[in-house]
């Protein structure tokens, strides 16, 4: 290569974690000739804190990404030390499954996967800059002044933009540690009027485990033959190692009490906010010092370590501080510490400047994706990662970009959340945000998502046609159960061999039957033919039957909410010269640039007198036209 000439590619993606991973992976797979960008290619899809994927609402994007084509449901169903499905006793909505991940063996064979893409090329480098012509990225500038051209670019840089590793009164350039941090970058982003800010999240130590007393612990395990992530995962027997459970005692407490002036929170060298919903053993003494026994899980990081993840005892505290609060829980008084806890602060690119697309409002063909835009967790990365690949590579393809909102899938919630809401913290996938949690089941993300997948088209046509096939039987056998009527001699049957305790005093239509809470589809083999089914078909057949009445209600609000983003608002519109309209409004519309009237209601600030207002003028504008 000469001096001064550019490499070109379609697509280049700025980091290597799950987002970039993904990112990359859905560009080369559609045709792309792709380039990943990471600063260190030994750490691709690094799990730099918890070694864990799925939970609450995490579970749910993991079989999102899985059923639109994304990778990180096979890769943990795969690589994983344990898998284990929670919350079975409760409804449908919270039932997920939570995978330990092997760390090593994930990230290896991530980076083999990445290497054997046709279309995709890893390097080794840190960008520093982008290339921009006329309001549009062209390319990416190394830190060794090599020019890469591109078409589409996705920065999907986790915490390592000006990231500063704390550990107590220490504070260094880094964005994981042993890792040097991207000190040019933001400022590129901020020439070219992307606005920046800064979070912090945090780690706890690792330890030994051949220093660690189990026999005052609790064993867990997960499943030896779980309900995997994807849909398509074929294995008999899953990995199935334990992990520990101990609690803080009122000693730990106080010696954290005691300590707290050394708390970098406390001192003032983390200044940042970071997330609630993990908080530091520090965070949890001053918000909750009443409360002594917080539990701490134990988790084996791989099985090619000694290494155990001390998940619930998130630190800065400086050493002798981690040493000495660790001396005070059950069965880790003699602990080794392997790596201390830290925490990371680093720059961020607020959400509100994304198109649901992920596309920058200000730099076209410039994508956005994971920590980047302000959020946290693996999941949340991939799942943006993922969406800003797809549609990274449709613009340099001329086609429209793949858009979900948040009535298909809990990706739809966190892409409208994080554009939409203004967090104080990095934000994190929960059930609570979603509207319509019925819906959005963890188990049937291949009958919500199967025509955005098709539009995708990174599923294989035999996996289309399975799946096609899997969604006209379960659509035939509910409308034939609901088509039966059967006695109450027959409905008393069934209960009785389900030993229910409740009975029928008259027939009943065979879904009233179903809905029992001890009956399943393969109960009603006793008093009608029944199909040999997959237990993923026979499962939704129960719960479309059982909460009939919930889903349609939540059906009927869905609709509403179509209607609204069906409303669309023209491109360009001059929202400062609507009369009527509260200041507040203006400025929040003209931030945002909503291209519907729905995306419009869940702006910040925006009431309803101000929607009807625009609703009149878009009405107006609609009649001079015609």
């Amino acid at each position: 290569m000469k001096k001064g000439e550019l490499m070109n590619y379609d697509v280049i993606v700025v980091g290597g974690g799950h987002a970039g991973c993904e990112a990359a992976l859905a560009s080369a797979r559609l045709g792309l000739k792709t380039a990943l960008f990471t600063i260190y290619l030994d750490t691709i899809a690094m799990m730099s804190c918890n070694p864990s994927i799925g939970g609450p609402g995490k579970s749910h994007i993991v079989a999102e990404i899985d059923m639109l084509g994304g990778e990180i449901g096979k890769h943990i169903d795969k690589y994983n030390l344990q898998l284990k499905h929670l919350n079975t006793s409760k409804g449908p909505a919270a039932r997920i499954t939570r995978g330990q991940a092997d760390k090593y063996w994930y990230r290896i064979k991530m980076k083999h996967l990445l290497e054997d893409t046709p279309n995709l090329d890893s390097i080794q480098g840190t960008i520093d800059d982008i290339i921009i012509e006329d309001g549009q990225i062209k390319g990416v500038i190394s830190d060794l002044g090599l020019k890469y051209k591109a078409s589409s670019v996705v920065l999907a840089t986790g915490t390592f933009l000006k990231g500063r590793i704390v550990i107590g009164n220490v504070k260094y350039p880094a964005g994981r540690i042993g890792e040097k941090s991207a000190e040019k970058l933001s400022d590129s982003l901020k020439k070219n009027g992307i606005i920046m800010d800064r979070y912090q999240t945090a780690t706890p130590p690792r330890i030994d485990m051949r220093t660690v007393d189990f026999s005052k612990m609790k064993e867990l395990h997960g499943e030896d033959s779980p309900k995997y992530f994807s849909l398509f995962t074929k294995k008999e027997n899953n990995s199935n190692a334990p992990t520990w459970l101990t609690y803080t005692t009122s000693e730990t407490i106080k010696v954290a009490q005691d300590l707290l002036e050394y708390s970098p929170i406390v001192s003032g060298i983390i200044e940042t906010h970071g997330p609630r919903h993990c908080p530091s053993l520090d965070r949890k003494v001053l918000n909750f010092p009443e409360k002594t026994n917080h539990q701490i899980f134990l988790e084996l990081e791989s099985k090619e370590s000694n290494e155990l993840y001390v998940n619930g005892l998130t630190t800065a505290m400086p050493p002798f501080a981690q040493e000495k609060m660790m001396r005070t829980i059950a069965g880790l008084e003699d602990a080794k510490i392997m790596r201390y806890g830290y925490a990371v602060e680093y720059d961020y690119a607020p959400s509100s400047q994304l198109y649901p697309s992920l596309e920058s409002k200000k730099i076209k063909n410039l994508y956005f994706a994971g920590q980047i835009n302000g959020t946290s967790g693996y999941e949340e990365a991939a799942a943006q990662g993922f969406l800003a690949g797809v549609n990274a590579s449709r613009k340099v393809l001329g086609q429209s970009p793949v858009i979900i909102d948040r009535t298909e899938g809990y990706l739809g919630v966190l892409i409208d959340d994080i554009i939409h809401k203004k967090t104080p913290e990095p934000y994190r996938v929960l059930p609570s945000r979603a509207e319509y949690r019925l819906t959005l089941r963890f188990d049937n993300a291949f009958m919500r998502l199967l025509e955005k997948t098709k539009e995708i088209g990174l599923v294989s046509n035999e996996k289309i046609k399975f799946l096609e096939e899997a969604i006209e039987i379960i659509k035939f056998e509910v409308e034939r159960i609901n088509g039966i009527n059967i006695s109450m001699k027959q409905a008393n049957e069934v209960l009785k061999s389900v030993d229910a305790k409740n009975k029928f005093g008259k027939g009943v239509n065979l879904s009233e039957l179903l809905k029992q809470k001890e009956v399943t589809y393969d109960s009603l083999a006793l008093i009608i033919e029944t199909k040999t089914l997959p237990t993923f078909i026979k499962n939704q057949i129960e719960t479309i039957i059982k909460y009939n009445s919930f889903i349609e209600r939540e059906k009927v609000q869905i609709e509403k909410f179509k209607k609204l983003e069906s409303l669309k608002i023209p491109e360009g519109f001059k929202f400062e010269n609507i009369i009527g309209l509260s200041n507040i409004a203006k400025d929040g519309l003209n931030q945002i640039k909503p291209i519907s009237i729905g995306e419009a209601t869940r702006i910040s600030g925006v009431t309803g007198n101000d929607i009807a207002v625009l609703l009149t003028n878009l009405e107006q504008i609609k009649k001079s036209i015609n």
